[in-house]
């Protein structure tokens, strides 16, 4: 067998003078080497990653597993088969690590473990499903992963069988009882179920730990977060629903299910009508930290750290107005590490025991981070607009954190970025509204430029300093605009309050903030009224169509993925919840439905508008781009619709994304123009 020998990076301290600074540009974007969440070696040595990187002629994507020394000298390419080789997960006795992969002779991704040192991985499950959501037990024995199956399949012999019958099937005909069909854009009719299974690490056997039990993991997005297992192995606490339609009235719980003997799983957290989810045991396994909402039906309920004794569930964070996710312990058992959006930034908070807990304020955001268990030290991603996700480590004895992957540092060392700023304006009702600001990366303020607005969506889905490989605002700043984004009445980050405010009327007050912020902009002699446009998709899709039945004050819009009608929304993956976000279903008050669709308004469409879809959008189905599309055109108002068949709510594959911006781009110059006024 061939001995694959790891490949070293050294890292300097000097580089070779780099070449003058340039516009960043959408070609960019799929130039950035992706970087994945860490996993840390026990000894805090070492850190395991996933690297993807894109090939664009050919539209495809690579991804590959490197070793990061945690002293910030070194990186070393661990995995080199073509494909991907994903999620590396560092075994407790620091000895291997394990990943998804599909390589030769693999119908499917499957559980693969390397040694740190290099060399030819193996294979460790041969399951007629792929794998996914990968954890240790705590012996380093077992690995647990998350994967669909039928619930009427318990061996492998069956799913074999009822899957050849599936696919042998001539009629393609689908029978439909289920509340929730399909989700984002994926069909959950064929009758499989994500569920927990166990694999023996020496010898391949893997079992169905949820076998039996007539539960499974929520069907929508399972990984890791939806599961764990306690130190000792003998328990599986996971996210059900066991609610008699959850696509009707959901209410996700935690079960506690014994592993390795009979028992029924038993529900942790009944006294919560809405959701608990991300149950994760602490060291000792006594407890469990997870996520609670208590709003039902608002997916944009303040997500409070819980912690459950085994006997009942108390409140760690009551006194904080935000919303945690990705709990995680830290090795010593006393704190509880959680990611917290505030005020335009993801920052990682330790919460203790005792409720009392510590933040910095960073003016970066943070995420996935991992401990090392025989030292303290964290690994975590770090980035913001102008950084993309980079990892860095930190622990007692640093002045700052530290710097461990360089993969982007040249590509981002050559772009000439904007300034970016957080402003604070008045929106409606003459509350605080915070607003970030891009200027081109040439700004001149004795010259007039084109405003953009970037709208963006959710609604309750604020903009925090992250680097986008989407809606990326300094790829457009650097076309020569200055680009506003609103953190409007309904975003996160802001309170409770704040992020309920718009529920029942979903367009006034976001509208009003869009208008003071362009009030502001316009009150700055740098802004040439004449010269301005408005972009947003999902939501910030619905905010054109609203702007364009209220305001002709824009000369562009671009409309991606955006509600025209919620009266045909109704077709969506996700109803359950609209009664609440809109005040009522259609049929009970057809008027308050009404007035909050901007198909109501058509009468008033002046504004030029670039319309934006994809066929596998389930979210929001592509007819609504069509409605709005037909529309326009039957009113004559100037607009274009760009279609893609084979993207869902988002645009991911790197040739339709260079589409998308030549046509956004090349719609917003027709109108407006681009750099400073002539």
């Amino acid at each position: 067998m061939r001995r694959v020998m790891p490949v070293v990076v050294l890292l300097l301290a000097c580089s070779p003078a780099a070449a003058q600074p340039r516009p960043m540009t959408p070609e960019d974007l799929w130039a950035v080497k992706r970087v994945g969440a860490p996993s840390v070696s026990p000894d805090g040595k070492w850190a395991a990653v996933e690297v993807t990187t894109w090939d664009v002629p050919k539209d495809e994507g690579s991804s590959q597993l490197w070793l990061l020394a945690t002293d910030g000298s070194k990186q070393v390419q661990l995995t080199h088969t073509p494909g991907k080789n994903a999620g590396p997960k560092w075994s407790p006795d620091g000895s291997l690590i394990a990943f998804t992969s599909k390589r030769a002779g693999d119908d499917g991704a499957q559980v693969y473990v390397i040694a740190p040192a290099g060399g030819e991985a193996r294979r460790v499950s041969d399951m007629p499903m792929s794998p996914s959501g990968l954890k240790w037990g705590a012996d380093s024995k077992t690995l647990y992963a998350v994967a669909w199956t039928w619930p009427d399949t318990p061996d492998d012999a069956g799913y074999r069988a009822r899957d050849r019958a599936e696919k042998e099937k001539k009629a393609k005909a689908v029978v439909i009882d289920a509340t929730v069909y399909r989700y984002w854009d994926r069909w959950l009719t064929d009758g499989k179920r994500p569920v927990v299974f166990g694999i023996d690490v020496a010898g391949g056997k893997h079992t169905n730990l949820m076998a039996g039990c007539k539960l499974h993991l929520p069907p929508y997005e399972p990984g890791a977060d939806d599961y764990d297992v306690s130190p000792d192995g003998k328990e599986l606490c996971f996210v059900g629903d066991a609610s008699k339609d959850p696509g009707l009235d959901p209410n996700a719980d935690l079960f506690a299910l014994p592993i390795g003997r009979k028992g029924e799983p038993r529900n942790l957290t009944a006294d919560n009508a809405a959701s608990d989810t991300s149950p994760v045991y602490s060291p000792d396994g006594k407890s469990i930290a997870f996520l609670r909402q208590t709003t039902k039906f608002f997916y944009a309920d303040r997500r409070r750290l819980m912690l459950h004794d085994g006997e009942k569930a108390r409140e760690l964070t009551a006194d904080l107005d935000r919303s945690c996710s990705s709990p995680r312990w830290l090795p010593d058992g006393k704190r509880i590490a959680v990611e917290v959006e505030d005020a335009g930034y993801v920052r990682i908070a330790f919460v203790g025991l005792d409720g009392k807990r510590f933040a910095d304020a960073t003016k970066v955001s943070e995420r996935s981070i991992d401990f090392a268990r025989d030292v303290r030290m964290g690994v975590y991603l770090r980035n913001s607009f102008d950084e993309p996700p980079t990892v860095f480590a930190h622990g007692p004895g640093m002045k700052e954190p530290r710097q461990l992957s360089h993969f982007n540092d040249e590509l981002v060392k050559s772009w000439k970025l904007g300034k970016v700023e957080s402003v604070a304006i008045k929106g409606a009702d003459d509350a605080a509204v915070q607003m970030w600001v891009f200027y081109p990366p040439d700004f001149d303020p004795a010259k007039k430029w084109p405003l953009v607005q970037m709208v963006h969506g959710g609604p309750h889905n604020g903009i925090m300093s992250e680097f986008s490989f989407r809606w990326n605002p300094q790829v457009w700043a650097a076309r020569g605009y200055v680009v506003g984004v609103v953190n409007f009445h309904g975003s996160s980050g802001f309170g409770q309050a704040f992020t309920d405010s718009i529920t029942g009327d979903y367009g006034t007050k976001p509208l009003a903030d869009v208008m003071r912020a362009t009030d502001w902009f316009e009150a700055k002699p740098w802004i040439d009224k004449n010269r301005m446009a408005a972009a947003g998709g999902s939501y910030g899709g619905y905010m054109m169509a609203w702007l364009n039945g209220h305001t002709d004050r824009f000369k562009a819009h671009v409309c991606h993925a955006g509600v025209y009608s919620y009266h045909s929304q109704m077709a969506s993956d996700v109803v359950s919840g609209r009664q609440r976000a809109l005040g009522a279903f259609p049929w009970l008050d057809m008027e308050k439905i009404d007035r909050q669709s901007a198909q109501r308004f058509a009468a008033n469409f002046k504004t030029p508008t670039l319309v934006l879809h994809g066929e596998k959008d389930y979210r929001v189905p592509v007819t609504q781009g069509f409605e709005y599309y037909n529309t326009l055109r039957q009113k004559g108002v100037p607009t274009r619709l760009v279609y893609f068949p084979d993207e869902n709510h988002w645009v991911l594959k790197p040739q339709n994304a260079l589409v998308w911006h030549r046509e956004v781009f090349g719609w917003l110059e027709r109108f407006i123009g681009r750099g400073p006024t002539p």
